[in-house]
């Protein structure tokens, strides 16, 4: 029994930091991209603070922890030492920033922040006074401490992206890299594509031109580079596609209609000429 209780309290220090614990609590159950060793480790540096079991109330004493500090986005109160942003000094829990990341649409965006919309989303953590990596934090960040209100220190100014301090988002995604350079790749090979079947559709235009732009529209419509024209509106919403397409086919519709009205009545002129032939004769 002495053993297992033994074992019990070495899994508990290995799994514990700072009171809290490198295991996420469970708040998002979705399946995540980042590299959860990464993250434990800079957990146990002090860059990034650990996971806590949120509360749905302030509270003074729990575990030993004054609760009071609201996390904005999953509305649960944490240790009133919490990840900051460093763009606009906003409370971040850990859990939830593990959640923002890059756009897998758009990845050559960077990961903005959600409270100012700065990009190049990163967050700063301040051990608490009790935690042993307070001191070496203190002693090495002395410009971040306001020294009238040391208890609660606030910055002064935005920190760079590539502060040594600052944890990105990308900091715990280490394939973001091999990500933008697929992304770069398929992007230059879809331009050469366009360009390509852009060229050639100019070439079958030139040996037969007409004025009509409705004309033109059913046979740029009508032409093997439908891929071609998704591709160029990837970034445009689907509603508005939807509003071109059909504006296109009302247009398709009333030229079918005006050509059908010019048409001469084939009925007609057989009879007049038919008629016409007849009084003739009897002349």
């Amino acid at each position: 029994m002495g053993h297992a209780c033994s074992k019990v309290v070495s899994t508990t220090h290995l799994t514990s930091v700072d009171h809290g614990s490198l295991v996420p609590q469970g708040i998002y159950t979705t399946d995540n991209d980042y590299d959860i060793n990464i993250v434990r480790h800079l957990i146990r540096k002090g860059q990034l603070a650990p996971f806590y079991t949120g509360l749905n109330e302030p509270c003074s004493d729990y575990k030993k922890l004054s609760y009071e500090t609201e996390c904005p986005i999953c509305f649960l109160y944490y240790p009133s030492r919490m990840n900051r942003t460093r763009c606009c000094d906003k409370s971040i829990c850990t859990e939830c920033f593990l959640q923002l990341r890059r756009s897998s649409s758009s990845p050559l965006v960077p990961a903005v922040c959600p409270f100012c919309v700065q990009p190049d989303l990163g967050v700063l953590y301040i051990p608490p006074e009790w935690s042993k990596h307070y001191m070496a934090f203190k002693k090495r960040r002395r410009d971040l401490f306001n020294s009238t209100e040391e208890k609660n220190p606030r910055r002064k100014w935005r920190l760079d992206r590539d502060d040594p301090d600052v944890v990105l988002v990308d900091t715990i995604r280490p394939r973001w890299e091999e990500m933008l350079e697929e992304r770069r790749s398929s992007a230059v090979g879809t331009t050469r594509r366009r360009r390509v079947q852009l060229n050639n559709g100019e070439r079958s235009s030139r040996s037969g031109r007409r004025s009509s732009s409705s004309y033109n529209l059913e046979r740029y419509s009508s032409q093997e580079s439908t891929h071609t024209i998704y591709d160029t509106f990837a970034n445009v919403d689907l509603e508005d596609i939807l509003v071109m397409e059909a504006i296109r086919l009302s247009l398709v519709t009333a030229n079918a209609s005006a050509n059908a009205g010019n048409d001469p009545p084939t009925s007609a002129t057989s009879n007049n000429t038919t008629t016409t032939t007849t009084t003739t004769n009897n002349i």
